[in-house]
C-alpha cells in the first residue's frame, strides 16, 4: 500500500511539472507567433499595386504621368485599376505614345479619369448610378449578372484595402470624354449654319454668320489668342469686309475658321486652359468637317490669298479653255464648257464606256511663273457626286504625261478642295511614273471626269487658286 501510494503521487507530481513546462513553451511559442503573425501597417496605393505583379503598366503609366506622389498622399482615394493585359488591349504603339514626354497632359487626364475622392468600398458603389472623378468627368456605375460595372470596364476584384485608400481592379482602360473647346464649339456651330446658307444659294448670309463668329474670337480674350494675333485677325477682318462679292467674303472668313481648326488641331490654340484648370489636357482631336461645308484633299493651314489662276468673271471666262474626249482613241464621251452669268464655267457632258472609252476632259494653258512660291491648288467646285481629276503639266499642248489626283465632290453643293501639288502622281497612259512636280513648273492645268462610270456629269468651278499651306491669315 505504501508503495503505490508513494508511486502515485510521484506520477502526479511529474504529470503536474511536465504539464506547467507544456504551458511554458506554448506560452513562449505563442508569443513567438504572435510577434510572427502580428498585422503589419496596410500599404500606399502604388505599394499595393507594386505587390500585386499585375499592373506594371499602369505604375509605368502613374510615374510618366508625374503622379505617384499624389496617390502616395493620406488621400484617401478609391482607385479604379487597370491590369496589364488590360492595358495590352490598347495596343503597343498607343502605350508607347502615351508615355513619351509630350503626351503626359494627356496621360495625366487619362489617369485621373481611374480615379475618385475619398473610399469608396464596392457596397458604396452598387446602387450609384455615377461617380465624379479627379478629371471632372463621370463615370457611369452597373450591375450586371452579379458584376459591378464603372464605365465600360468590369470590375474583376474588389477592395483591395491600401493606407490611403482602396483599390478596384478592372479589365479595361477608362477613356475619357474629349476636352470641348469653346473656339472649336463657336466655329462649328458657325459653319454648320454658315455652309448652309452657301449651298442653299445665299453666300451673303453666310458670310455674315462667320464674320459674327470671327468677330467674337478678336473681340474676346478667352479663345487661346493673344492680343497681338486677336489684333491682326481683326485687321484682316476689316480688309475682307470691303469686298464687293458676297461669295468672295465668305471664302475669305472660312479660310480664317480653317486655320483656327488647325491651331487647335495642332495644339498651338487652346482655349479649355480658362475654363478647365483642374484639367491641363489640350485639345489635340482635329474637327469634323461639317457634311456641307465643303471636300480637302488634306487638312492644312490655309494661306489668306494666293495667286488667282482663273476667277471667271465676264463673258470670255472659258476663253482658253478646250474639251479633250476619248474620242481621240474611238470612244463615245461628250464634252463641253459653258460660262454662266453668276461667274463661274460649266463643264458637262456624258461619258461612255463604249469602245474602250470613258473620259472627258477640260483643260488650259497657265502662265509662266503663275504656281511660283505656290504649294497647292484650291478649287471652288460643285459637282455631281461624282469624282474627278485634278491635273497639271510641265509644259503646253497635247501629251498623254502629267501629273493627277482625284477628289469628290457633294451633289449640288459648292465645296473646297485644296489639292497639295506634292500630291499630285506623274503618270502616263494611266500608267504610274516615278516623280513630282515643281510648282515653278507648272503650264498647264486640266480637269478630267474618268471614274469608270457612264453617264451624265456636271462640274461647274467658281475659281482655281495657287496657294500657300504653310501661311495663316496673320502671316
Amino acid at each position: 500500500m505504501s508503495c503505490v501510494s508513494n508511486c502515485s503521487r510521484r506520477s502526479r507530481r511529474l504529470s503536474a511539472a511536465l504539464a506547467g513546462l507544456l504551458l511554458t513553451v506554448t506560452a513562449v511559442a505563442d508569443g513567438h507567433t504572435a510577434a510572427k503573425t502580428a498585422p503589419l501597417a496596410p500599404p500606399s496605393i502604388p505599394e499595393l499595386a507594386t505587390a500585386a505583379g499585375r499592373f506594371d503598366t499602369l505604375l509605368a503609366a502613374v510615374q510618366a504621368a508625374g503622379l505617384a506622389e499624389a496617390l502616395s498622399s493620406p488621400g484617401p482615394f478609391t482607385v479604379f485599376a487597370p491590369t496589364d493585359a488590360a492595358f495590352a488591349r490598347l495596343g503597343d504603339d498607343t502605350i508607347a505614345s502615351l508615355l513619351e514626354p509630350a503626351a503626359k497632359p494627356t496621360l495625366a487626364r487619362i489617369l485621373k479619369h481611374h480615379v475618385v475622392p475619398g473610399r469608396l468600398d464596392a457596397a458604396d458603389l452598387v446602387g450609384r448610378e455615377s461617380i465624379e472623378t479627379l478629371a471632372g468627368t463621370t463615370l457611369e456605375l452597373g450591375v450586371l449578372r452579379g458584376r459591378l460595372l464603372v464605365g465600360d470596364a468590369a470590375v474583376e476584384s474588389a477592395d483591395l484595402a491600401a493606407n490611403n485608400g482602396v483599390v478596384h481592379v478592372i479589365d479595361r482602360v477608362l477613356v475619357p470624354p474629349a476636352v470641348v473647346d469653346p473656339l472649336e464649339t463657336l466655329l462649328d456651330n458657325a459653319v454648320r449654319r454658315g455652309a448652309a446658307r452657301f449651298n442653299d444659294g445665299d453666300p451673303g448670309a453666310c458670310a455674315d454668320i462667320y464674320a459674327t463668329a470671327l468677330d467674337s474670337v478678336a473681340l474676346a480674350a478667352g479663345f487661346g489668342l493673344d492680343d497681338d494675333t486677336r489684333d491682326r485677325l481683326q485687321s484682316r477682318l476689316d480688309e475682307i469686309a470691303s469686298m464687293n462679292s458676297d461669295r468672295d467674303r465668305a471664302w475669305a472668313y472660312r479660310r480664317i475658321i480653317d486655320t483656327l481648326y488647325a491651331g487647335i488641331q495642332n495644339g498651338s490654340i487652346s482655349s479649355t486652359s480658362a475654363s478647365a484648370s483642374n484639367d491641363p489636357t489640350p485639345t489635340s482631336t482635329a474637327p469634323a468637317t461639317p457634311a456641307a461645308a465643303r471636300t480637302t484633299a488634306s487638312r492644312h493651314t490655309f494661306a489668306p490669298s494666293g495667286t488667282m489662276l482663273f476667277a471667271f468673271d465676264g463673258e470670255d471666262a472659258a476663253t482658253g479653255w478646250r474639251t479633250v474626249l476619248d474620242g481621240v482613241m474611238g470612244g463615245r464621251s461628250t464634252g463641253r464648257i459653258l460660262a454662266t452669268d453668276d461667274g463661274t464655267i460649266v463643264f458637262d457632258g456624258a461619258t461612255s464606256l463604249e469602245n474602250n472609252g470613258g473620259f472627258s476632259s477640260m483643260r488650259t494653258d497657265v502662265a509662266e511663273g503663275a504656281c511660283d512660291g505656290a504649294d497647292a491648288i484650291r478649287l471652288i467646285v460643285k459637282g455631281d457626286g461624282r469624282d474627278y481629276k485634278l491635273g497639271v503639266k510641265g509644259y503646253r499642248g497635247m501629251s498623254p504625261e502629267g501629273y493627277w489626283q482625284s477628289f469628290p465632290t457633294v451633289a449640288g453643293e459648292w465645296t473646297e478642295v485644296v489639292m497639295p501639288i506634292r500630291d499630285l502622281e506623274r503618270q502616263f497612259m494611266g500608267r504610274p511614273l516615278q516623280g513630282r512636280i515643281a510648282p515653278e513648273d507648272i503650264r498647264a492645268i486640266e480637269f478630267y471626269i474618268y471614274d469608270k462610270n457612264a453617264g451624265d456629269f456636271r462640274l461647274e468651278i467658281d475659281s482655281i487658286e495657287a496657294v500657300r499651306l504653310d501661311q495663316t491669315f496673320d502671316a
